[in-house]
């Protein structure tokens, strides 16, 4: 059997679904089901409606025979006497027939955007046509329900599609230490870019950023959700700018005002391709974007809620309105935020027991090694009141060490 990237849970999914469906005694036979299950899955699409859909493909005649046989009724017209077969009842739609899955650091704006190009319609449209009203955010505005309707016609769960809107009131646990920093952000409320003002030039300010890097890269192109915050100015894995505008025309990013049907993301004014856009170097920016990430994590896994707030202060204060901000500015501010000194940009933490993890991951340190430190240092101080005055090292035996000095 081909070796697979879907992951040990999913493999296991697809197994028990194709044993449950379509039993087969035949390894060969198996092997073939479970091959074009994990191309299903592998293409975005919903594996257990494709392989129902599949049924008379695989099987033929035997699919043929297996179904309900209709009933025949006669019908007396005089003296004759002529066979009907009743035709079956129309069969109505509970999916869609393209339902491409929602990637897990993806907009739902961005998720419905794909949908509507892998239907072949404009994005446009399709947004009208699915969604019921008009909304200049339909991150934000999105209903409850209307997310529980699009979540059967696409063949996902709720949480799942609701991990990409940025309701204040609908807020599902994210998959992923950035979306649990960034939930953190959208509760705040002061780091979410909106369009609620005009910029000075009357223009509508941007709510969406970009890499072209990974627009380019990206075998699906899709637009991140941590590109709605305005802490994030840079991109940590390219080390460019991001952007907040077209970068030929100058117009925003709206990908559901598009009315072109290109799987490439373009810009809805000048329809160039967003991700042929130029690079622009911020190679001295990205440490203080990673750091500024680690320790945003930091705030949502080690902080307590109460105390969280004093450093978002801090933080709002120093990015400097960030959310109305250009994200030239932005960058300026972060550039601003030195290492040596992170109380100056994320407060004085309130215990002491935080000052040293922000110190270091203010320095570029990861947040697991963070971890491991804070972890050994109470264990240390555990054996340390146990011990009484001896120290550590004396209570805790090193392997690497020579019995001679132990």
């Amino acid at each position: 059997m081909p070796p697979s990237d879907l992951g040990e849970e999913v493999e296991r999914r697809l197994a028990a679904a194709a044993e449950a469906w379509l039993p087969a005694h035949d390894r060969d036979a198996r092997a073939l089901i479970l091959a074009f299950l994990r191309e299903v899955e592998e293409g975005g699409a919903d594996a257990i409606a494709e392989l129902l859909d599949g049924t008379r493909r695989w099987f033929g005649a035997r699919a043929a025979a297996a179904l309900p046989v209709p009933c025949q009724k006669q019908m007396h017209a005089g003296s004759d006497t002529i066979a009907l077969e009743p035709l079956p009842p129309a069969r109505h739609p509970t999916m869609w027939p393209q339902r491409p899955k929602r990637r897990t650091d993806e907009l739902f704006s961005s998720w419905l955007w794909r949908t509507a190009v892998a239907a072949g319609v404009p994005p446009h449209r399709f947004a009208r046509d699915v969604v019921g009203t008009a909304s200049d955010d339909i991150d934000r505005d999105v209903a409850p329900a209307t997310l529980r309707r699009l979540a059967q016609l696409s063949g996902q769960t709720f949480e799942h599609l609701a991990g990409g809107i940025l309701s204040e009131t609908v807020i599902v646990t994210q998959e992923t230490p950035a979306g649990l920093a960034e939930d953190a952000l959208l509760r705040d409320g002061r780091f979410l870019l909106n369009a609620e003002k005009s910029d000075r030039l009357g223009r509508p300010r941007p709510v969406l950023q970009y890499c072209p890097r990974c627009l380019e890269a990206d075998a699906r192109p899709h637009f991140r959700r941590s590109w709605r915050f305005a802490h994030a100015v840079v991109c940590v894995d390219h080390g460019c700018r991001l952007y907040d505008r077209c970068w030929t025309c100058g117009g925003v990013i709206t990908p559901l005002t598009n009315r072109v049907v290109d799987a490439r993301p373009r810009c809805p004014s000048c329809h160039a391709w967003l991700g042929g856009a130029p690079l622009v170097d911020a190679t001295r920016a990205q440490p203080r974007q990673r750091a500024l990430h680690a320790m945003l994590f930091y705030l949502v896994a080690r902080i307590a809620p109460d105390e969280r707030r004093l450093h978002l202060d801090t933080l709002s204060g120093c990015l400097s309105n960030s959310a109305t901000t250009s994200i030239v500015q932005r960058e300026r501010s972060l550039l601003g935020l030195r290492a040596s000194a992170p109380d100056g940009w994320f407060g004085q933490p309130m215990r002491a027991e935080h000052a040293a993890p922000l110190r270091m991951l203010s320095m570029g340190v990861m947040f697991d090694r963070v971890a491991k430190t804070a972890a050994l240092r109470q264990r240390r101080a555990r054996i340390r009141s146990l011990g009484g005055d001896q120290p550590p090292s004396a209570l805790t035996k090193n392997p690497d060490q020579p019995a001679a000095t132990r």
